[in-house]
Order: structure tokens, then sequence, then C-alpha cells
């Protein structure tokens, strides 16, 4: 296989990748902010990814770096929302945010500056994507956008650089908005909105490039298009839907299913013909465990996403070699539950998780049951971060 094969099918798998296939503008982020280290780097994680290695030469490419945990809105199904999280909240200091952009940059091709709270709440969060895009990053942030943004704050956020935002909305109306958005206001976010693409307009720019997100609910879902029509009246550039999220861990998913999922969505589709993301379990490895760094705001690790908490951290970004956090034996463990007679060396959060499916499992037991080599367990929630 020649080089330019080889680099041309790992394209094609990467912005098949969740983090990349969200929006149109997944080719123009590498090809903006490719350097030779960063695409060698970007191909030996494929490589890595799939050849399911537990110890790994590559670095991440995605970083997620939470600016903050607090949250204006109290959305039922997310754990901030339902003040669950089981972490202290705060904000990531402008410290901990520059000691992982300067570590995570020459490798890294872009930073998430959203997770668990509303990143607009930040008083540095301008601030943060202008270092971000200063060290050649790709930035993204997502919204709820219920929040009070004085025209400068519109201007700062146009001038920062940011280059894609992900709108939370999830209705057209305020009865329905408000069913899970609680708290939030759907007049002041379209508001927003308007002067968002308004002012980007009058200054010329066409970033951020704004994404208009619906989750189709059982509530909402006969808002889809209303919704949709809205967005095109305003000017988003995109409009999307994505399936309903069920919190990690939840004591009663089948009650929640029930009481929130919507009717409509048939073979991937909802209603007016959109495809929507799978909930599924997923037939690779987690892509989480070899392309992202996921950082919490008190600069914690985390392994993906989509688990909270501080006792389901994997180490921190205050160890000052990456390479023994990011081999450490809670990453090489959560890794091992992908390979064939994987040995998991500690307990982590990834043994309880079904969106990936496992090859470590004993002859003759239960699916996803794996082989440990020690079970040990941290009562105070805080996995070391060396090796």
């Amino acid at each position: 296989m020649t080089l330019s094969t080889m680099i041309g099918r790992t394209f094609r798998k990467v912005l098949r990748a969740p983090t990349y296939a969200r929006n149109s503008g997944a080719l123009r982020t590498i090809l903006m902010h490719s350097t030779p280290r960063r695409l060698a780097n970007m191909i030996l994680v494929e490589a890595e990814f799939r050849l399911r290695r537990t110890r790994l030469a590559g670095r991440p490419y995605v970083l997620v770096a939470d600016p903050t945990n607090v949250c204006n809105l109290r959305c039922p199904l997310c754990t901030t929302g339902l003040r669950q999280q089981e972490r202290r909240a705060g904000m990531m200091t402008w410290e901990t945010y520059t000691h992982v952009i300067d570590t995570m940059a020459p490798w890294a091709y872009k930073v998430n500056l959203f997770n668990w709270g509303e990143p607009l709440l930040h008083t540095h969060i301008f601030d943060m994507i202008r270092y971000a895009r200063d060290k050649n990053l790709g930035t993204s942030m997502s919204s709820n956008m219920s929040i009070d943004l004085p025209d400068e704050s519109i201007d700062a956020l146009i001038h920062s650089g940011l280059e894609f935002i992900c709108l939370s909305i999830d209705g057209a109306t305020q009865e329905n908005y408000e069913k899970y958005r609680r708290r939030g206001n759907l007049q002041l976010v379209l508001s927003n909105v308007r002067r968002l693409v308004a002012r980007r307009r009058a200054l010329g720019s066409r970033t951020p490039i704004i994404e208009w997100q619906f989750i189709p609910m059982k509530h909402n879902e006969h808002e889809v298009e209303q919704a949709r029509a809205l967005a095109t009246e305003i000017g988003v550039d995109l409009f999307r839907c994505i399936p309903v999220g069920i919190p990690f861990d939840s004591p009663n998913p089948e009650e929640l299913r029930k009481t929130w999922f919507p009717a409509s969505v048939s073979d991937g589709k909802v209603a007016g013909g959109d495809e929507i993301a799978s909930n599924d379990t997923a037939q690779t490895a987690c892509y989480f465990l070899y392309r992202y760094l996921v950082v919490n705001p008190d600069g914690r690790t985390s392994p993906c996403c989509v688990v909270s908490g501080a006792k389901n951290d994997f180490g921190d970004t205050a160890e000052p070699v990456f390479e023994k956090l990011w081999n450490n034996r809670h990453y090489r463990s959560g890794r091992s539950q992908f390979v064939h007679g994987g040995k998991v060396e500690v307990a982590t959060v990834c043994d309880r998780c079904d969106l990936f499916a496992k090859r470590s499992a004993l002859p003759g037991a239960r699916r996803g049951r794996t082989i440990y080599l020690k079970q040990e367990s941290d009562a105070a929630g805080t996995p070391p971060g060396g090796a």
C-alpha cells in the first residue's frame, strides 16, 4: 500500500467518525490545521486503533477541554441538570487550560470547548478560544444560548476565531422547548441567534459556522419541521437532529426511554426523513480511548465525553509526563476490553459500558465479562496518573 493510499483511507475513516461526521467542515478542519507532525500522528493513532493496541505511541488528536461544569439550565437527562455530577462545580483555571493546550497543540487538530456545562458562563471563554486559535487548533463550542449576551459579547465571540458553534434548541415553541430545556427562554435564545447571524454577516466573517441541534423527543417531535423552517429563516448554516441520550449508569433507563424517546423514529430516521445517529452498540473498539483526551474543569481526565463524576476519572493533566498519563493502568485497562483475551489490570467505568462491542469475554461467561489481573478500587475516586 502506498503512502498516498494510506492517507486517503485514513481521511475517509476519520471523516466518518462522530467527532468529524457531525458537520460538513470536517475536511476543512483537517486541511486548515494540518502539519506534518499532526498528520503523521493521526495516521499512527488510526493504525493503533485498528490494531487495538493498549499501550500507545500516538497521541489523541481531538481535545475536549471543558471550561466549566456549571450550567444555567436543568435538563432532566443531564447529570449537571440533575445535580448528580459527583464533581465539584467550578471553572477551569487559565493555568490548567494553557498547560493542556500547550501539551496537546503539537499533535491535536481541534479543541471542543464544552462538555458538562454552559461555556459562555466562563469569564475568559473568548480568551480561551483565541489562545487555541493562536496555536493553530480548530475550535468548536456547544451552547444553549439561553443567556443574556450583550452586543459586545456577540462581537467577541465572532472575533475570537471560533470556527463552529452548536446550538441546543429542542423546540419551536416555549411550551415544548422548556419541557426539556428547563429554565430556558426560547425567545432569548432566538434573539441571540438572530444577532449572531446578523453580526457575522455585518463583519464579513465566515465563522463561526452555526448549527441548530434538535433532539426529537416524545413531547417535541412534531415540531421538527417548524424548527427547521425557523432555522432557515434566521439564517443558520446547518440543522441537525440527534438521538436522545440516557445518563450513563441511570438506575431506570427503560422508564426514561418510555418517557422521553420519540415515537416517530423509524429505520434510523425521524419524521421528515432526517437521518439520526444510532444508540446501538458500535462494532468497533472505543474510539474515545485513542482519539480523544477529555479534560474536566479541575484538570482531571475522563475516558470519554459520556461519563461524569470524579470517581470515574482516569488521571490528571498535572502529570508532568504525558505518556505516563495516556498509558496508565486505567487507559490500558479500558483499551484491553476490545482485545481478544485482553487482560484488564484495574476496574474502571469502561467495565459497565455497552456503547462498543467488547472482545475480552471469559469462555462461557456473560458477554462483556472481563478478565482482571488485579481487582482494585479507589475509594477516594482518584486513580493514579502514573503507570
